[in-house]
């Protein structure tokens, strides 16, 4: 097991954002082949944070930035200091967002270099470590969906793959990582499987933290769950791990979004019953839905950069798993441009129109 202070550490230093330009201009900057053969490009490499303007959050949006919430609709609660309290001192999600900083580093994610079959077989070890990230992709369910007629942890394969898109972990999400760990192992096109599970592991987060603000409902301690799995145990000013990295990297405004959306969540349960379980599900839900329009900016945000650099190895297999990430909500919203981002993913890396992408993207995520 992971110690807190070991774990926060590791993360810190793992976590400095890279930077991001306004538009980069694709990146050809290729590495060498190295152990298991092919190039890398690094996907990532002219990084600098967009400028956001004109953004304006819901009406009702929790705010705890603006006067500690003051001048917004929520009961003073206990993240009006701008700061998460942790529910419980042991967060077991810590780990697991550690073990995908070791698998960015093993794996190289974004292109950064070319991994060798043994750096897969390493990466596969750490994936599967007891109580590590495959212990809950296998169970993950995506509660955007409706409830199965039980849990998907308890069906067999068939039973659950009635039910894809409530079952997303086993169904979509786990054959995705077998196959690319596999491939990897054999030396098979190293980058793209490395860039594949980089993108499946995303999905399973963004998933994750929609399902502990669900899941905080019956239980208050699924909000550090939640706040875990997006910052890696920091706070608002830190330099967050996993997730938080890929989106604050692109964004200030966007990662102070997140953070505000979790927050609502964790003022929601101080209001609604702490000590036991919750009632009022209307305000989980305006909390929730808060929380999850300023993530689905974020994965627009990253799918938006890394379609810039394309056909650069590092970042389409992860890019074409995030774009579909996008697409669920993306239909609801606009049917038109989510079919223009269908059509597009559809394609080859070197025939994407990324203008088009690009535009689709802003049109349907905008920054609020």
């Amino acid at each position: 097991m992971y110690s807190s202070r070991s774990i926060l550490a590791a993360l810190l230093l793992a976590a400095a954002p890279a930077c991001e330009g306004d538009d980069p201009a694709a990146t050809d900057t290729h590495l060498d082949a190295g152990d298991g053969g092919g190039t890398a490009c690094e996907a990532d490499r002219a990084l600098v944070p967009v400028e956001e303007t004109g953004c304006a959050p819901a009406a009702t949006d929790y705010r705890p930035r603006d006067q500690g919430s003051a001048t917004d609709t929520w009961p003073a609660c206990i993240s009006d200091d701008d700061t998460y309290h942790v529910v419980e001192p042991s967060i077991g999600a810590l780990g697991r967002v550690a073990a995908f900083e070791e698998l960015a580093a093993r794996l190289g994610f974004g292109g950064t270099k070319v991994p060798s079959p043994q750096d897969f077989l390493d990466a596969r070890v750490i994936y599967t470590q007891p109580e590590g990230i495959e212990s809950r992709v296998v169970r993950r369910e995506d509660e955007h969906f409706p409830a199965a007629p039980m849990a998907c942890r308890d069906m067999t394969a068939t039973e659950q793959a009635t039910y894809p898109d409530r079952c997303v972990g086993p169904v979509k999400i786990l054959p995705i990582l077998n196959a690319a760990f596999q491939a990897g192992i054999d030396g098979v096109d190293p980058v793209g499987n490395a860039s594949k599970i980089e993108g499946a592991l995303l999905w399973f987060f963004y998933v994750s933290i929609f399902k502990e603000a669900t899941s905080a409902a019956a239980a208050a301690k699924d909000c550090d769950s939640m706040w875990a799995k997006y910052t890696g145990g920091t706070q608002r000013d830190e330099a967050p791990a996993g997730f938080g990295r890929y989106v604050l990297a692109r964004s200030r405004t966007a990662h102070d979004r997140v953070i505000d959306g979790l927050l609502a969540v964790r003022c929601w349960r101080d209001l609604d019953n702490p000590s036991g379980a919750a009632a009022n599900l209307a305000l989980r839900d305006q909390a929730r839905l808060q929380l999850d329009t300023a993530l689905l900016r974020g994965i627009a945000l990253v799918v938006r950069q890394r379609v810039q650099t394309l056909p650069c190895d590092g970042a389409w297999e992860s890019t074409k798993i995030l774009a579909g990430v996008l697409d669920r909500e993306a239909a609801a919203r606009d049917p038109g441009s989510a079919s223009a981002l269908r059509e597009e993913f559809a394609k080859s890396a070197d025939a994407v129109d990324a203008a088009r992408v690009i535009a689709a993207l802003d049109a349907l995520f905008p920054c609020s």
